[in-house]
Formats: C-alpha cells, structure tokens, sequence
C-alpha cells in the first residue's frame, strides 16, 4: 500500500494507527483496505484464538474515526498512542493486561 504504519497501541475492544504516507489513499478506502487485509491474516492464521468472540462473522465493527495532524509533531502522537491506552485497560488480579509495551 506504500503507506507508514509508525505507531500502533491495541485497547480491549479497539486499536489506534498512527499512519504516515497516506496521500495517495482517500481516508475511507484507506481503513476498508487495512480492516480488509488485517481480518484476512488474522483468520488465515490464528482464527483459533478468536473465532467465538467473533460478532456474527465479522472481525471488525463497520465504523471507524480518523483525525488528521498539523500543527503536532510525530512524536506527540507516538507518544498519545503509547500513553493514552492505559484509560483503557482494568486492573485484573492486580495484575495489568498485556500491551505491545510490555508483552513478554
């Protein structure tokens, strides 16, 4: 696709992309290529793990919410992808659910 995935943060029932290089791709085509391509390598190697969590058969919801940066650096939203996904995760046994930060 010749974009730049340069950060990514899973939340429970959501992720955030920060996406660099994606002039050539209106913003909808964009999300429905990345869903489209991500739900297909999920299924083709590791549909074990979630196949009765699935809504119906869909992986991904049908919406999604963008926001372009101007005036912000990239290491502002790097560092908003890493730090702000922490509202989202319980406490369980106290102990942190796993993110790509601190997944062993």
């Amino acid at each position: 696709m010749k974009i730049e995935i340069a950060a990514i943060e899973c939340g429970p029932d959501h992720l955030h992309l920060f996406v660099k290089q994606w002039k050539n791709w209106k913003i909808p085509v964009l999300a429905g290529q990345l869903k489209a391509h991500s739900s297909r390598m999920m299924r083709k190697g590791h549909s074990a793990l979630f196949s009765n969590k699935l809504w119906g058969k869909k992986f991904w919801s049908a919406g999604y919410f963008h926001r372009t940066v101007g005036a912000v650096t990239a290491e502002t939203v790097k560092r908003y992808i890493r730090e702000g996904q922490k509202k989202h995760w319980k406490q369980i046994e106290n102990k942190e659910q796993k993110n790509l930060f601190n997944f062993n």
